[in-house]
């Protein structure tokens, strides 16, 4: 079956498919790149297709944990792993930082990670977030209000122009410029600031992770080679709904994501895209510690309906599962798939695209 035919099909249809056709025929094909209107920053001739699993690079781990995060990463069949570390300031209207934090991986262990996962032979996405250190503090990253913005906009650059030099020395296959700075994306001339000073260290691509519901509002999208889109969309009342019923929920999702692309001329990707193992999973996906009960089977619904919706979406440039970090295990809440039962969900999935790759 052709892919013409494949994107003809309901989406319920491509569930089916997902678990019964050969598995070449559900990834997306390599084509050129997309250049945006206007005229870009970028320097980047094509964009990369990451298709992996995030590791969680936490200052105060043991090595032996990311060891065995890439391990996993191998057996899943990724490709791309992506690391993520977090960087912090005080709080919501901080303007110093960053703030010395004992679980911010320092420069040098960043550098090892990088140089072990590519001599391992993945490529490398780093993607630096920055969080909230006070737990008192009720806002999140996408609420920042910093009341000198001048300023606030001077330590960033400085910052993250810093880690793309990391980058740079490291040959870093993308990196991330920003992560859902929701309140911050409407001051395009700063962010076009900080691409220009990027760009002049880093060659790679360059993107910027945007919040499932506001992804449509990054003012500078079209400066970037692909935007990447966090998909944590919840699903209400999902424990009275079949898998059909999840699939169309994200329908309406899926055709903003593929219109915005079309009309941009701009490569869309998943940064990240997760669902934690407790009974809120799939109401509230991007919190891991909502629900107190364990339940691997929501994790592995959301993984299904999320693989059926999007698989075959040739404008669809990539995906970054979320995560791997701790041991998991069916006793475990949190996101890492290994030793649940999305864990063959990703593998298979993962798998058709390597097949397809390699041909």
């Amino acid at each position: 079956m052709s892919r013409l035919l494949l994107s003809l099909f309901f989406p319920l249809v491509l569930l089916i498919v997902f678990y019964s056709v050969p598995a070449g025929l559900l990834a997306p094909q390599s084509r050129p790149a997309l250049f945006p209107p206007g005229t870009p920053l970028s320097i980047s001739p094509s964009w990369c297709d990451p298709y992996g699993i995030t590791i969680l690079l936490m200052g105060e781990d043991p090595e032996l944990r990311f060891d065995r995060n890439l391990q996993d990463a191998s057996r899943l069949g990724a490709r791309w792993v992506q690391l993520s570390f977090p960087t912090y300031l005080r709080n919501h209207d901080s303007i110093e930082f960053p703030v010395r934090d004992r679980r911010t991986p320092d420069l040098s262990t960043v550098q090892r990670s990088i140089m072990r996962a590519k001599s391992s032979g993945f490529k490398v996405a780093l993607h630096p977030i920055l969080l909230i250190q006070d737990p008192e503090d009720p806002h999140w990253r996408g609420q920042l209000d910093p009341p000198e913005k001048e300023l606030w906009y001077d330590n960033y650059q400085q910052w993250i122009v810093q880690l793309s030099r990391l980058a740079q020395r490291c040959h870093v296959d993308l990196f991330f410029v920003g992560s859902e700075l929701s309140s911050m994306q409407n001051d395009r001339a700063e962010w076009l600031k900080i691409l220009k000073s990027v760009r002049l260290e880093f060659s790679g691509p360059v993107t910027y992770s945007a919040n499932w519901d506001n992804w449509a509002q990054v003012s500078f999208a079209e400066q970037l080679d692909g935007l990447g889109v966090n998909g944590y969309v919840p699903f209400p009342g999902h424990q009275t709904q079949s898998g059909e019923q999840l699939i169309q929920h994200l329908l309406p999702f899926r055709s903003r994501l593929l219109r915005w692309s079309e009309q941009m001329g701009l490569p869309i990707f998943f940064s990240e895209v997760g669902y934690p193992s407790h009974s809120r999973a799939l109401d509230t996906p991007w919190n891991q510690y909502q629900g107190q009960q364990i339940d691997v089977e929501s994790q592995k619904r959301g993984y299904e309906a999320f693989i059926a919706t999007f698989s075959g979406d040739q404008q669809i440039r990539g995906v970054f599962f979320y995560a791997l970090h701790r041991d998991g295990g069916l006793r475990d809440a949190g996101y890492t798939p290994i030793g649940k039962p999305a864990e063959e969900i990703i593998r298979k999935y993962l798998g058709t695209i390597s097949r397809v790759d390699r041909k």
